[in-house]
């Protein structure tokens, strides 16, 4: 997620609107990641001691997802609604404080042949979708395949076409060879995965949206994202793009089936693109419906006062898997002296202040791979240590020494929300001061998220991944995943949005590597990226935060992920 943990998908973080570009404890001490292993776990999921069922738990906050298809998932805000309404072959929970990995769908954590290229997970039995029709492996086939789709699935992870045989040039179940066997059902109850090369950490890989079951015959495309059908305690019962989703408890969820999730309130209500400062100032006064909300937006500094004072029982802080970076396109933005003039000129600390943005949601960053992933290597390169102001006169030199004075920046950034608006005004002052011409490009929140997220658009920077959330606690879910061209080849965005043969290489020889000897060598590659390319620039180690109601009960911050532990939280009516 060697100790081989892993965390629920998180990919590419819910993005702070703040800096468009994320751990360390309450007490400063950094815990090293980790998740332990359950194969044997069954449900129900253990009580929570004193909670109720009952009410509807809001949730507000700032970012917008640009879809719920189950295929294009890989944001951490996702991945958690996602837990109330998908279960996939294997999912996390929590225990004692700590992540564990346990079978959801499947009866165990999966089998492997004796040279690691096969794998066969069986199903339980009486698993039923939201309609009442049998879940079949089939239907885990078809959505493993449909994660290759190009359209469907572009924002999705790429370990499939990385690890999986004939995944590199397969199409999905819509474009692809009808005949591409590389995840199966020879029955009901069985699903078997064929690999290129040994995958030790596909049990965890299985815990993803991509390995929740669609039936091909209800698969609606495009279409299915307004209501994927559930097989989790919830299903969607209202969703309007852009701006919210309710959701009812499924009748035909069995929670005997189900060793993770426990199912206390009624129902749940997302609130999309809502402002930070005025949600959880509400949250913190908890006057009528305010008192069952949660926010998960970094905590503004103007209410530190409050949450360290006698609001701090509806505060919860935490690690988190996330780094934010500034990313840049090097196919557009070629030399790397400029990319070098742009992190230079940077100012960090005017972007926080006017982010609202404090110690208790970040710390600075100087690497790729976060402090808490074993073989990680503190290094810092040149001055660029996510601290400071900025440099625009040093910044003005390099650009006129690399023969790009005026050279022009465009990239996009959220308009419709005064926070965004904010950090934008300082970034594009900053930038102009260093001698950029800046070309910066508003989009409503709800629209943003997807613009960035294709190759070739307007953009030469800032383009996504804002940064990246650690899938399980090890640098081959980082590094392959944000340098590597297999994102690429999926239609989505990498950091730097180019290919370079000589970083595939390196992830190949590392992949290659005995799962105890890659983190080292991973540390390495870090170091190598951030001084030979600098296609993304660390920004700060993200830290999880939770805003919530005096009703909102049992709030508990997800080490491996900075996000709460969702399925564990209950109303106090």
């Amino acid at each position: 997620m060697a100790s081989l943990g892993l965390v629920t998908a998180c990919g590419a973080p819910a993005s702070n609107p703040g800096n468009n570009t994320p751990g360390q404890s309450g007490n400063g001490q950094i815990a090293g990641a980790e998740a332990g292993l359950d194969p044997t776990a069954k449900g129900p999921a253990p009580e929570v001691e004193g909670a109720k069922k009952g009410g509807t738990l809001t949730v507000s906050y700032n970012t917008t997802p640009a879809n719920f298809d189950p295929s294009d998932q890989f944001y951490q805000d996702t991945a958690v609604i996602f837990t109330l309404s998908h279960r996939a072959l294997t999912t996390f929970t929590m225990k004692d404080g700590k992540m564990v990995l346990v079978p959801d769908l499947a009866e165990d954590l999966g089998t492997a042949s004796a040279d690691g290229l096969t794998w066969t997970f069986k199903l339980k039995d009486g698993i039923k979708y939201e309609d009442g029709t049998e879940v079949k492996a089939a239907d885990i086939v078809h959505a493993a395949k449909r994660s290759f789709d190009p359209d469907l699935a572009a924002n999705g992870p790429t370990y499939q076409r990385e690890f999986f045989k004939g995944g590199a040039e397969y199409q999905g179940p819509f474009k692809g060879d009808k005949n591409w066997d590389g995840v199966s059902a020879p029955d009901d109850k069985t699903v078997v995965f064929k690999l290129a090369k040994r995958f030790e950490t596909l049990p965890y890989f299985v815990s993803f949206n991509q390995f929740t079951p669609i039936p091909e015959a209800k698969d609606t495309k495009g279409e299915y994202q307004r209501h994927p059908l559930a097989t989790g305690p919830y299903m969607f019962d209202q969703y309007i793009p852009g701006t919210s989703l309710t959701m009812k408890r499924n009748p035909n969820w069995d929670p005997n089936t189900d060793p993770a999730r426990n199912a206390y309130p009624d129902a749940f209500k997302f609130n999309f693109g809502q402002d930070i400062i005025k949600t959880q100032t509400a949250i913190l006064a908890s006057n009528g419906d305010d008192a069952t909300t949660l926010n998960w937006d970094a905590i503004d500094s103007s209410l530190v006062p409050q949450i360290e004072g006698d609001k701090k029982a509806q505060f919860e802080e935490g690690p988190s898997s996330c780094v934010f970076m500034i990313n840049f396109d090097a196919t557009k933005i070629k030399d790397i002296n400029v990319r070098k003039a742009i992190g230079t000129a940077w100012p960090f600390e005017s972007i926080h202040k006017a982010a609202g943005e404090t110690s208790h949601s970040f710390t600075p960053a100087s690497t790729v791979i976060p402090p808490q992933i074993a073989g990680r290597l503190d290094y810092t390169f040149e001055n660029f240590n996510g601290q400071g102001d900025g440099d625009p006169a040093k910044a003005k030199e390099m650009l006129k020494a690399a023969g790009a004075e005026g050279f022009e920046l465009s990239y996009y950034y959220t308009n419709d929300d005064d926070t965004a608006q904010k950090v934008n005004q300082v970034r594009k002052q900053a930038l102009e001061a260093a001698g950029f011409k800046v070309n910066d490009i508003g989009a409503p929140a709800k629209e943003r998220r997807a613009i960035v997220g294709k190759p070739n658009g307007k953009y030469n920077m800032l383009q996504s991944p804002a940064g990246w959330c650690f899938d399980w606690p090890s640098a081959d879910s980082i590094i392959p995943p944000t340098f590597g061209t297999t994102a690429l080849s999926q239609g989505g965005t990498t950091f730097g949005n180019t290919s370079t043969p000589e970083i595939d290489n390196e992830i190949k020889r590392v992949l290659q590597l005995p799962i105890e000897e890659q983190g080292a060598e991973w540390g390495k590659m870090d170091k190598l990226l951030t001084e030979k390319y600098f296609y993304a620039m660390p920004a700060y180690y993200d830290k999880g935060n939770s805003v919530f109601g005096t009703k909102v009960k049992n709030v508990m911050n997800n080490p491996n992920k900075g996000m709460p532990e969702i399925t564990k939280i209950w109303i106090d009516q």
